[in-house]
C-alpha cells in the first residue's frame, strides 16, 4: 500500500463520521452504544444529547433494515428480530413552514398531525415493501384500503400504489402549506389514526408478526411548541405494537404539555429518558475508534489496532521538559548558588521537580532560599504539593516564551476520550485532525507501525477547537454573542492558568452572581450555548462561599481546552459576575475581559498563542 492509499483509508474511516453513512459503512462501521438495550425497549424513550452524540446514529441502528444487517453480522436471520423501526427526521425548514399566513394555530395543529402522519406512512409502505420481500406475502388489498381511507386516498391495490399516493398528497400538503389562504383543498387525517391503522394492518396480515413498530422521530428540538405538544399526544397515548422513539438535543424538549393543555408527559410514567452523557461514553467511543482502526488494518494500512498504543501520550516529566522545565530548573540553581549546601542537593533532583520550586515562588512570593530548604525539610509535603498543583504548573512553564508554538500538550487516550465531553462526532473529529498532522509532517514509512505523536495530536486539537468555535456563528440563533462570550471566558481561563499567583489550580468553571435581570439574561444565553455544545452545565457542587446558594455550574466544552490551552479536566469553579459578562457582548469587551480578570492585566500580544494572537483586537481593542 502507498502513502495515498494509506491516506485514503484513513480518512475514509474516520472523517466520513456522520449518520448518513452509506450502507455498507454502517453495517461495516456501526457499534452498538452502552444504551442501546434501554432504546430497544417496548416503553417510549426520549433521546438526549448535543449535536454529534450519536442520536442519530442509533436511531438509524433501530431501522428495520439496518437491525438486520446487524444480526446477519451475529449469524442471525429475520426470525431473530424482535422489532422493526422507521425514523423520521423533523427538517427544520419544513416544519417550521407550518406558521403565519393569518392562520390559526389550532388550523396548523391539524395541518401538521396530517403532514405528520403522512411521514410516518410513507415509511411504513417502505416497511411493508420489505417485508413483502421478506416473507414472500402480499398485503391484502382489503387490508391496504382500511389505511387509504384514513387519507381519503381513492382505493389502491398494492402497497407501491399506496406509497405513490401518498407522495403525492406530502406534495399537495407541502405546496398548501406555503399557500395556506389558496382555495386548493386538502382534506385532513385525524392525528395519529392512520399510523395506528397501518401498523395493526402490518400485525393482522401476518407481515410483521407480533413486533414492535418503532416510529423514531429525530431532531424534536426543531420543532415549535405547539407541534411538541402534538406529538407528545402520540407518545402518551402509544399503545403496543407502536412505540416512539425521539432524539432530542438538550434543552430542545421544551414542551411537555399535550394537545389539551392539561396532561404532561412525564417520566417514568410516559416515557424512558436516556442522557447520553451519563451512557458511557468512554468505552463506547473507545470501541468505536478501535474497530475502525481494525477495519485499516484489515485495508493494508500499517496501524495498532489499540486506540492506547496508535494516541502516544506523554508522561508528567517528558512533557514538562517537553515545553521548557529545563529552563527553569536552571535558573532555579543559578539561584541557589549562594547556598551551596542547598544547591548539592537540589541539582541532583529532576529537571521535572526542580522548576516546580520556580512555579510555586511564583504562587506565593516567597523566597527561592527558603523554598529550597523546606523542601529538603519536608520532602512528603512537597511530593504532595506537586501532586495536587503539578499539571497546573505545566500551563505556567511555557510564560514568556514568545514564539512557542506547543505550550501545552494534548494527547493519549484518555485526553482524547475526555475532550470530546460526550461527543462522538467530535472524538473521530479530533483523531481524524491528528491524523492528518502527522501525515504532513512526517514522511509515511511503510516498514513502520503508523502512531500518532504527541505533537500531531496537540496540533489536531487546536484546529478542532478553532473549528467549532467559528462554527458557532451560524449553528445558533445568538451564535456572534455566544462566540464573544466563549471568547472572552477563554481568554480569562488561559491567563489565570499563566497567573498562578493567590488562586487556586485550575479554576475552569463558574458560577453566576449579580443582577437578577442581568442574571437572567446570561443564564438565556448560556442555555442555548449548552444546547449548541458551547458550554457544558452541571449542577453545582461546592458552594463558593458560605452565603452563596447551590446553583448550576458552567463551564466551557473541553472541546475548546486546546484552543484556549486550559486544563480539560474538572476541577475548580470561580464567580462571574453576569453584569461583566453581558459586557463583553458590548462595544469595549476588553475592558470587561479586565474586570473579570479582577483587574489584573493580560498577556501582551506577543506571548500570546498565534490562535489566541487572531482575536487582539477583540482582547485589548483601542478602548484601553
Amino acid at each position: 500500500m502507498n502513502d495515498f492509499d494509506t491516506t485514503a483509508v484513513l480518512c475514509d474511516l474516520f472523517s466520513d463520521n456522520r449518520a448518513e453513512w452509506p450502507t455498507e459503512h454502517f453495517k461495516e462501521l456501526f457499534v452498538e452504544p452502552t444504551y442501546l438495550n434501554k432504546l430497544e425497549s417496548v416503553r417510549p424513550c426520549f433521546l438526549v444529547g448535543g449535536r454529534g452524540t450519536g442520536k442519530t446514529t442509533s436511531l438509524q441502528s433501530l431501522k428495520y433494515d439496518s437491525t438486520y444487517e446487524r444480526l446477519k453480522s451475529r449469524g442471525l436471520d429475520f426470525g431473530d428480530q424482535e422489532y422493526l423501526g422507521i425514523l423520521v427526521r423533523m427538517n427544520k425548514n419544513r416544519v417550521r413552514a407550518f406558521q403565519g399566513g393569518s392562520v390559526e394555530e389550532a388550523h396548523w395543529n391539524k395541518v401538521f398531525a396530517h403532514y405528520f402522519n403522512l411521514l410516518v406512512c410513507f415509511e411504513l409502505s417502505e416497511l411493508g415493501l420489505w417485508l413483502e420481500s421478506k416473507t414472500g406475502r402480499i398485503l391484502d388489498e382489503e387490508l391496504i384500503n382500511r389505511i387509504s381511507s384514513d387519507f381519503c386516498i381513492d382505493s389502491v391495490d398494492t402497497i407501491i400504489d399506496l406509497k405513490n399516493e401518498i407522495r403525492k398528497s406530502i406534495s399537495a400538503l407541502q405546496i398548501y402549506v406555503n399557500n395556506p389562504n389558496s382555495s386548493n383543498n386538502i382534506i385532513f387525517s385525524i392525528a395519529e389514526a392512520p399510523v395506528r391503522t397501518f401498523s395493526e394492518v402490518l400485525i393482522e396480515s401476518g407481515l410483521a408478526g407480533d413486533r414492535i413498530i418503532f416510529c423514531c422521530i429525530d431532531e424534536y428540538e426543531n420543532l415549535f411548541n405547539y407541534q411538541q405538544a402534538a406529538l407528545n399526544t402520540y407518545i402518551k397515548h402509544a399503545e403496543p405494537p407502536l412505540s416512539y422513539k425521539v432524539g432530542v438535543r438538550k434543552n430542545g424538549f421544551r414542551n411537555r404539555q399535550t394537545l389539551d393543555g392539561q396532561d404532561l408527559l412525564s417520566t417514568p410514567d410516559d416515557f424512558a429518558e436516556i442522557e447520553i452523557a451519563d451512557e458511557g461514553f468512554e468505552y463506547f467511543a473507545k470501541a468505536v475508534a478501535e474497530l475502525r482502526l481494525e477495519c485499516a488494518k484489515a485495508k493494508g494500512v500499517n496501524v495498532p489496532t489499540k486506540l492506547n498504543e496508535f494516541l502516544n501520550d506523554l508522561s508528567f516529566s517528558q512533557e514538562a521538559e517537553l515545553l521548557g522545565a529545563k529552563r527553569i530548573s536552571e535558573q532555579v540553581l543559578k539561584e541557589l548558588l549562594e547556598r551551596n549546601d542547598l544547591l548539592t542537593i537540589i541539582e541532583k533532583k529532576p529537571v521535572s521537580e526542580i522548576y516546580f520550586l520556580k512555579y510555586w515562588q511564583e504562587k506565593t512570593g516567597e523566597n527561592i532560599i527558603d523554598l529550597a530548604q523546606d523542601w529538603i525539610n519536608n520532602e512528603t509535603v512537597w511530593e504532595t504539593r506537586r501532586g495536587n498543583h503539578g499539571y497546573a504548573s505545566l500551563f505556567w512553564i511555557s510564560k514568556g516564551r514568545k514564539g512557542a508554538r506547543i505550550r501545552k500538550y494534548y494527547c493519549g487516550e484518555r485526553v482524547f476520550l475526555s475532550l470530546p465531553a460526550g461527543n462522538i462526532r467530535y472524538f473521530l473529529e479530533l483523531i481524524d485532525a491528528a491524523i492528518n498532522y502527522e501525515l504532513g509532517i512526517s514522511a509515511i514509512n511503510l516498514l513502520n507501525t503508523l502512531v500518532i505523536s504527541p505533537k500531531s495530536q496537540t496540533l489536531g486539537v487546536r484546529d478542532v477547537g478553532k473549528r467549532r468555535l467559528n462554527q458557532l456563528e451560524g449553528l445558533a440563533d445568538h451564535g456572534v454573542q455566544l462566540k464573544r462570550l466563549v471568547l472572552a471566558i477563554g481568554k480569562v481561563f488561559f491567563e489565570f492558568g499563566r497567573n498562578p499567583s493567590n488562586r487556586s489550580p485550575e479554576v475552569n468553571s463558574f458560577v453566576i452572581d449579580g443582577d437578577k435581570e442581568d442574571v437572567d439574561k446570561i443564564r438565556v444565553l448560556l442555555r442555548e450555548g449548552v444546547g449548541h455544545l458551547a458550554f457544558e452545565v452541571t449542577p453545582r457542587t461546592k458552594a463558593t462561599t458560605n452565603l452563596e446558594m447551590k446553583d448550576d455550574e458552567y463551564r466551557l466544552h473541553r472541546i475548546y481546552s486546546g484552543f484556549f490551552e486550559i486544563s480539560h479536566r474538572k476541577k475548580r469553579s470561580m464567580v462571574f459576575n453576569a453584569g461583566q459578562l453581558l459586557e463583553v457582548l458590548g462595544s469595549k469587551p476588553s475592558k470587561a475581559i479586565l474586570k473579570l480578570l479582577d483587574g489584573n492585566e493580560q498577556s501582551d500580544e506577543l506571548e500570546l498563542p498565534g490562535q489566541l494572537a487572531l482575536f487582539s483586537s477583540f482582547y485589548r481593542g483601542d478602548d484601553d
